[in-house]
């Protein structure tokens, strides 16, 4: 009996190998990120090659399962393994562009959007031209189109969005112990400070600026605080600021939340009670004003005595018809 040769196609091998090599550079990628030996400008265009093998792993693998369907032989398991690691590859990428695309948050947010605290480390966003060039694309062409199909304006900027927590906050403490706060506030969350103004005086204003990483891609992120005297106490606002336009499970109204939170725990465990020392913006609307008990005079007003110069000699006793008893 005449043996014909068994059909071998190409596609599913190569679909398996290339789908190794997808995988393989998304773990390097994301690892390499995540303990900051590569920038946010170079993960994303690892990414993206990741992402396009994978692709190019699914098309071979489908044409694998056409070729094997029509003229049987060998190959699918490897093209079945492809399809597999190709998937796996594609995951990394899948997340970190639905998160730059869905979850539009602003870069800076501060509690004080006319006078928002300083900051003296710039943001490395311009030094990251492939994403600044992609969230330029995003809202000049993506944004607007789920614009036009759901209604809804992206929120993109800190005006654009109200976030009703995100206030200036009034404590009934000087400066100086809010200050003493927030520094071992930012201390636990694990973030360290490069900027501080320690206050020289109990009532005087300070500054903190602290750098903290994300959890789960080790982005960076500037967070300051600016404390001032305040009628009741002390004065609170806080700026939150991305170093890189990508995002993370977390944005920068997280991060500033995360920031009261703790610094009301310290305080919390520090005096005890919280309700006496947090001001909220409605009692102030309630205070009195102070008016002063008299209005001021156009003229100083004459003494009503008069006055006692030393040179003046003193009266002896013998003007009053005294004797000197010592005498």
């Amino acid at each position: 009996m005449k043996r014909y040769a068994a059909y071998k196609t190409r596609s599913a091998p190569a679909s398996r190998i290339i789908g190794a090599v997808a995988v393989a550079l998304a773990v390097t990628a994301y690892l390499s990120k995540r303990f900051g030996f590569v920038d946010a400008d170079v993960f994303a265009l690892s990414l993206a090659g990741a992402g396009i093998a994978a692709l190019l792993a699914v098309g071979l693998a489908l044409i694998a399962f056409q070729r094997i369907w029509a003229h049987g032989g060998p190959g699918l398991p490897s093209a079945l393994t492809g399809m597999f690691l190709a998937t796996i590859a594609l995951v990394a990428p899948g997340i970190i562009l639905g998160m730059l695309v869905l979850q539009a948050g602003p870069d800076d947010l501060s509690t004080n959007r006319i006078d928002p605290p300083d900051m003296k480390i710039q943001a490395l966003s311009e030094e990251q031209p492939f994403l600044g060039w992609f969230n330029t694309s995003l809202e000049t062409h993506l944004w607007p189109a789920i614009t036009q199909v759901t209604g809804s304006v992206p929120e993109t900027s800190g005006g654009s969005r109200q976030y009703p927590d995100i206030v200036p906050r009034r404590y009934r403490i000087p400066p100086a112990q809010l200050h003493a706060a927030g520094a071992k506030a930012v201390d636990t969350l694990g973030w360290i400070v490069v900027d501080e103004l320690p206050p020289d005086l109990l009532d005087a204003p300070t500054r903190l600026q602290a750098v903290g990483t994300s959890r789960l891609l080790g982005l960076k992120h500037d967070v300051s605080l600016r404390i001032r005297p305040d009628p009741l106490g002390a004065l609170l606002d806080v700026r939150a600021r991305s170093q890189t336009p990508l995002k993370d499970l977390t944005g920068n109204a997280d991060n500033i939340r995360l920031v009261f939170a703790e610094i009301d725990k310290v305080l919390l465990e520090t005096y005890g009670d919280l309700a006496r020392l947090s001001v909220d913006e409605g009692e102030l609307e309630d205070e009195p004003e102070i008016v002063p008990l008299q209005e001021p005079r156009d003229t100083i007003p004459l003494p009503g005595f008069k006055p006692y110069f030393e040179e003046e000699e003193a009266l002896e006793v013998d003007d009053f018809g005294l004797t000197d008893l010592e005498g």
